[in-house]
């Protein structure tokens, strides 16, 4: 198995204000999603942290920020031991599923889709 991640930002929360700068964030929700090139494959984790009071040296204004620096703050802060582990077994759920649905048999059988003509 080879799994590559990607991350995508989905939300941010800021105070307006918080000792003495403007637009703080708070708060991010994530996307983290795992592919497995050998199987094709993928699994996400959603997640949200919080995020740390900025130094005021080294606070960006929100406007200026870009998705690749709060991907790395949340990268330097949230362990990933968790979010790799369940994106593995989703995987692995896929290629080898071991927990499927099944209809029960005592109930009358499921109607068949309808068909639809084509053109």
């Amino acid at each position: 198995m080879n799994i590559t991640y990607t991350w995508k930002i989905q939300e941010l929360k800021m105070a307006p204000s918080l000792d003495g700068l403007t637009d703080v964030i708070t708060n991010v929700r994530f996307q983290y999603t795992g592919t497995d090139s050998d199987s094709g494959f993928s699994a996400e984790f959603m997640g949200a942290i919080p995020i740390g009071q900025p130094e005021s040296g080294s606070f960006i204004p929100l406007a200026d920020l870009t998705e690749n620096e709060v991907i790395g703050w949340v990268q330097s802060i949230y362990n990933l031991d968790h979010p790799n582990e369940v994106i593995l077994k989703s995987i692995n759920e896929q290629i080898q599923p071991t927990n499927q649905e099944v209809h029960l048999p005592w109930e009358p059988p499921l109607p068949d889709p309808p068909v639809t003509p084509t053109p």
